[in-house]
């Protein structure tokens, strides 16, 4: 007896409060929509659908659905294409699943699927606000067991729950074309159903239909073909039963949805069980959920009680990209435990039904800009960076504020059989002299390394991986808002300010003893300036088009500027009025606008370098935190510059070095009065509209954070950055 592969319908989850998500409408008009072409329809039989067995009773009997087309192309009123559309449908599936089941075949689900007339109202998706109403959507069912969800007076359903569906479809009652929302649908399906890594969509109209398949790295369209001609409709209803090789409907590892409310107090959403290599994680909570394309990151939250927990990160890895997330987080960890950095539990890909890992279905196609990914996992026990590169000869490439943790905490799995390295970096509570209860003693966690690269000696001395290498780091990697304005444009910036040098900030008083008593003397004086050098570098005459731009640590460290401009902008004191100005939305605007774009184009954010002062900062700050400004005009001046125009360059970490002086001093000067910061509150960044601002929401008492501050103290120049960030 042949088995089948097994697709798992989870049971039905009750309603919940939803929230807002993706629009269907922006979807349907997105890049990945309009980028999304036909191929011929051989070419989609071939490489997305499963073919029809061979044998006589596989065979689909002339004529037997010809009633069934003249009813859907004579449909006139609007609502009568759905249901005549779902009796085609239906009548193929009965079929499929009646012969495989005559065959011998064992299905490991008890029903068929089954095609809903859906039109009048949107699926039920716990967590999310799903405008978008798929017209017909696919379950395993019958329909006795979907008759809570049967509407007598439209004779349609409505509200069936998202992770019962495992399709969708779009009809129009006209000749209209109307794929884009069918694409629409598949990515809000991505969204809801977190346990299966592919899809296939319907359209459908008056004259003919075509199929879609979508997974993290294409949308793929059957051309439009004439109802006449089925067998298209039945290899895609018959894959939905057994998909073909490469297109994995269902990840295993996924499964038990139900409704729990939600940790932040947002409602109710759907939590999931993951079992992986062994391990069962139940009730994990999807606190981000996936993209429809590309990466189509997801991460969980496991809560086991007492200090045992896990965060769990799914992501789709192009397999062309020279760096693994695990690998490299491994790595940093060799000799012990690196403070300051995420540390792993578990990771590896996750298989599918097959036992082979998920992938998706088109090989990588570098012209049609396609990618071949393979899905990964990391189970992570925890919820600086110079550290990272000096010692590891580690870039992170994409430091945003989603990728850096505030006063984080470990599994207490994570010190199983280890220790710390034996010299760690030393973090500022250290530096200070105050306590400090995280076991690693930092206030900051840098997670999420799948753009990051390793830098290590024998990688540079392979002549192959030393291109690769090379080839690796020109690429524009990071997110927009806070990306290095030269890895954004894939070349050195050129411009009035840009070999405007600033001299290494030098110490004095305090702040120079707390430093040669950490760092050493010797550390002070590898990076003071001699005459005529910025930072041990020399400006020099070399023109930019001469200067090959490569993703440099001091890229790194202006994203860390970028971030700190976006958290002291958005931050306000407990309690406090938003006093927003022009200045925040000004400085505001300019990094949101920013886009990755292609070299040549200006960037948005440059205003904040060459226009704003110490002045315009206090005005886009928050009045309470005005003393920040002084601080970030004298990260900007060091900053400005494109140090890939010195000769000879300065060291690699001198950045680093100018960035933790000026923080340093400024903690240094820094009083003993305290200030409570609104946490998952922020400032207003839009103007008002009709004169009227939202009303400030009554802080949670126990939810803030507390920073040092100079009260009423402006000339104070620096001020402690890391107690800043959510």
């Amino acid at each position: 007896m042949t088995k089948s592969p097994r697709p798992r319908t989870p049971s039905p989850v009750p309603g919940a409060k939803s929230f807002h998500n993706d629009g269907a409408k922006d979807i349907e008009n997105s890049h990945m929509a309009r980028k999304s072409e036909d191929v011929d329809v051989a070419t989609f039989m071939r490489e997305h659908l499963t073919p029809r067995p061979a044998g006589e009773g596989y065979m689909v009997p002339d004529n037997q659905y010809i009633g069934d087309v003249e009813k859907i192309s004579g449909a006139k009123v609007k609502a009568a294409i759905y249901a005549r559309v779902c009796a085609l449908l239906n009548k193929i599936s009965k079929r499929i699943y009646d012969t495989y089941i005559e065959a011998g075949v064992a299905l490991d689900h008890t029903d068929r699927v089954l095609f809903l007339d859906h039109h009048t109202g949107p699926p039920e998706a716990p967590g999310l606000r799903i405008k978008a109403k798929p017209d017909i959507v696919g379950v395993f069912g019958t329909k006795k067991s979907m008759k809570d969800f049967f509407n007598k007076k439209t004779s349609s359903y409505t509200g069936v729950p998202y992770h019962r569906i495992i399709t969708t479809g779009e009809c129009k009652p006209e000749a209209d074309e109307g794929a884009g929302q069918a694409v629409s649908y598949t990515c809000q399906h991505a969204r809801a159903r977190l346990d299966m890594p592919g899809t296939y969509a319907l359209f459908a109209n008056v004259r003919g239909y075509r199929i879609l398949w979508s997974d993290a790295s294409e949308v793929v369209k059957s051309p439009f073909v004439d109802w006449t001609e089925l067998d298209l409709l039945e290899g895609y209803i018959r894959s939905l039963y057994f998909p073909p090789k490469n297109h994995h409907l269902w990840d295993p590892t996924i499964s038990s949805p139900v409704v729990l409310p939600d940790a932040m107090g947002e409602g109710s959403k759907a939590h999931w069980t993951i079992a992986y290599n062994g391990n069962t994680y139940s009730d994990c909570n999807p606190f981000v959920l996936p993209r429809s394309w590309g990466r189509r990151t997801t991460v969980f939250m496991y809560e086991g009680g007492g200090n045992d927990f896990a965060v769990i990160k799914d992501a789709y890895r192009d397999d062309a990209r020279r760096f693994e997330e695990a690998t490299l987080i491994n790595d940093i960890h060799a000799e012990g435990i690196f403070p300051g950095m995420v540390r792993l539990l578990d990771s590896g890909n996750v298989n599918g039904e097959d036992g082979t890992a998920i992938v998706t279905a088109l090989p990588a196609d570098r012209d049609k800009k396609v990618v071949h990914c393979t899905k990964k996992r990391l189970v992570m026990g925890s919820r600086v960076h110079r550290a990272l590169f000096k010692r590891r000869r580690f870039l992170h490439r994409d430091l945003s504020m989603p990728n850096v943790l505030m006063y984080p905490e470990h599994s207490k799995k994570t010190m199983e059989g280890k220790q710390f390295i034996s010299d760690p970096p030393k973090f500022i509570d250290e530096i200070l002299g105050e306590s400090n209860d995280n076991d690693d003693k930092c206030r900051a966690l840098l997670i999420d390394a799948d753009n990051s690269a390793s830098l290590k000696s024998e990688l540079m001395t392979d002549p192959a991986l030393a291109n690769a290498l090379r080839e690796e780091l020109t690429m524009r990697t990071g997110t927009p808002r806070y990306i290095a304005r030269a890895v954004a444009s894939g070349e050195v910036v050129h411009n009035k300010l840009s070999r405007t040098f600033s001299s290494m900030p030098s110490l004095e008083g305090r702040a120079k003893e707390i430093y040669q008593r950490v760092y050493g003397q010797e550390s002070y004086d590898r990076y003071e300036d001699s005459a005529g050098t910025f930072h041990g570098g020399r400006a020099s005459s070399r023109k930019a088009t001469d200067v090959t731009f490569i993703h440099r640590p001091d890229h790194d460290v202006e994203s860390m500027f970028w971030l700190l401009v976006a958290v002291f902008l958005l931050a306000k004191p407990l309690g406090e009025p938003d006093y927003s100005t022009a200045k925040l939305y000004d400085a505001w605007g300019a990094m949101q606008r920013h886009t990755i774009a292609a070299p040549g184009h200006s960037d948005t954010r440059e205003i904040l370098l060459s226009q704003y002062n110490v002045e315009s900062w206090q005005a886009a700050l928050h009045p309470g935190l005005s003393c920040l400004a002084p601080l970030l005009d004298s990260l900007a001046l060091q900053v400005q510059p494109e140090y890939a125009m010195m000769d000879p360059a300065p060291p690699e970490d001198h950045l680093h070095e100018a960035f933790r002086r000026l923080i340093l001093e400024h903690i240094v000067g820094m009083g003993d009065t305290d200030i409570d910061l609104e946490v998952g509150i922020e400032r207003e960044t839009e103007p008002p509209t009709h004169g009227k601002r939202k009303a400030d929401e009554d802080p949670d008492q126990d939810n803030r954070k507390k920073i040092k501050h100079s009260k009423g103290n402006r000339s104070t120049r620096h001020h402690n950055s890391y107690s800043l960030s959510k």
